[in-house]
């Protein structure tokens, strides 16, 4: 059997100590110090009936009520929603293959279950370039991501457009929701807590230039 050790609020554990939540020198150690630690915990106390794994949970409703509950204990608290990746979603600064990089080999060493990227992307791409970004997140070992594009959907016809509108192709509609990603699955906008509403109108929805190489290397085919 397994039990799971669930982490959520890393990126605000770093920033309350004024680490900067990018690929840095800081950052990546304070990750690797703390997951590292779980680790070894989890092999020490593991036996033949019970074993242990860690994993950066969703977080779906935890998150609005860590953040609640260290803010009532005095806590430093710089959102309403704690995050569930390794960078804050509304950061416009990062980049994809910084998203990818910051979810890859450096990052989750020490971790035994799931680590995802909810990629936010603006738009969907062409076959070209989805197979650009598998190779960047190959070559930055990101092995647990997925592409969340928002998908519009109508309230008034019911037509589902796979792009982001502001009004409805079918029937000129304005009353339009969205379908978009907290965890694993395709859910309304409207139907999130209000506080998941508020993350969700804050995330930064990328248009990658997948021409573009990382950093510090470049990418190996």
């Amino acid at each position: 059997q397994y039990l799971t050790i669930g982490v959520n609020g890393l990126v605000e554990a770093a920033e309350s100590l004024g680490i900067t939540i990018n690929h840095n020198p800081k950052y990546k150690a304070f990750v690797q110090e703390v997951l590292e630690i779980i680790e070894q915990y989890n092999k020490k106390y593991r036996s033949r009936e019970l074993m242990f794994n860690c994993e950066m949970i969703p977080a779906e409703n935890v998150g609005v009520k860590h953040a609640k509950w260290d803010r009532e204990d005095g806590y430093f608290v710089p959102r309403d929603c704690y995050n569930s990746y390794f960078y804050r979603v509304e950061d416009p600064s990062l980049n994809v293959i910084d998203k990818f990089r910051l979810h890859g080999r450096d990052y989750i060493e020490h971790l035994t279950g799931g680590s995802a990227l909810h990629l936010n992307l603006e738009e969907h791409l062409t076959k070209a370039q989805y197979r650009q970004l598998l190779r960047i997140a190959a070559h930055e070992g990101c092995n647990y991501f997925t592409f969340n594009i928002p998908n519009t959907v109508c309230n008034d016809c019911n037509t589902i457009d796979k792009r982001y509108l502001k009004e409805c192709p079918q029937c000129g509609s304005r009353n339009v929701d969205y379908l978009t990603r907290i965890i694993g699955y395709m859910k309304r906008v409207s139907n999130f807590s209000a506080a998941r509403q508020a993350e969700a109108e804050r995330r930064h929805y990328g248009k990658p230039d997948t021409t573009e190489k990382p950093k510090e290397e470049p990418i190996i085919y």
